[in-house]
């Protein structure tokens, strides 16, 4: 008689690993596929990550530059404002044009308006041709402002800053086109500012009725502050004078603005 096996000593077949052994040779044609794939896609994640970093950089590298634009000349300038103010007036002009039509640029040309104001109205007394010289970048900065960023939410300030710089030009009917936009912002002190400026010119076109008009608004605005006085003031005036023939745009800069009335 043949030898007793245990039921542990007959060979079965292992049908898991045999099952294992089918599934991998379906799937052994795909493995190196896949695992270049995986590669790749990591490969790609990588230099995502890596091109956002650069492009965030990228993007935060004008407003770090435009940061030390301003700090170059900030020490200096507490000293001795007359020496550097020229120089930061070019550089921030050289940098508007390298970044024209980017948000870092807006803020730039505001800045640069509002500072070409500020050396004409130092150098109107002693240096009339400099100062007349300087309301020309200023109209022309923000002028570029309302031409690059229309719908920006600053633009009535961008038009009263050119209204200001064309007024101080003595270019009245320019100057009244810019106060007549500036006059519709949100911000009521400025529209109030605009509207008072904007019937100041119309007075020097000879155009009094436009000028009434301008301040009968002022003097009906609850938000006016101090300009409804001076429009009833303005009113006044405008009482006594008939229609005039429009004045001439002066070869050298006039004042800012009207010279306000006294309070009451």
């Amino acid at each position: 008689m043949g030898k007793h096996l245990r039921y542990s000593e007959v060979k079965h077949p292992d049908k898991f690993a045999e099952a294992l052994s089918k599934l991998w040779q379906k799937a052994e044609r795909y493995v190196a596929p896949a695992g270049i794939a995986m590669g790749v896609g990591l490969l790609a994640v990588a230099a995502w990550l890596v091109a956002s970093r650069v492009f965030a950089d990228r993007s935060d590298q004008p407003w770090e530059d435009r940061y030390r634009l301003a700090e170059e000349f900030a020490s200096s300038a507490r000293d001795d404002g007359e020496r550097v103010t020229d120089p930061l007036l070019a550089k921030l002009a050289d940098f508007v044009q390298q970044h024209r039509g980017r948000p870092v640029a807006a803020i730039t040309l505001l800045e640069l308006a509002q500072g070409h104001l500020v050396r004409a109205a130092a150098l109107r007394g002693d240096k009339a041709a400099e100062a007349r010289a300087h309301l020309q970048k200023a109209a022309a900065a923000a002028e570029q402002f309302v031409a690059d960023f229309p719908d920006h939410q600053q633009v009535g300030l961008a038009h009263y800053q050119a209204g200001k710089a064309r007024l101080d030009l003595g270019e009245w009917e320019r100057a009244a086109e810019h106060f007549e936009k500036a006059s519709t912002s949100q911000i009521a002190a400025m529209a109030a500012l605009a509207k008072w400026q904007a019937g100041y010119c119309y007075e020097q076109l000879g155009r009094l009725d436009q000028a009434r008009m301008k301040y009968e608004e002022l003097r009906v605005d609850p938000l006016a502050g101090w300009c409804t006085e001076q429009a009833e003031f303005a009113l006044a005036q405008l009482g006594r004078r008939s229609p005039q023939t429009p004045q001439r745009e002066p070869a050298a800069p006039v004042p800012s603005s009207p010279n306000p009335a006294p309070s009451k």
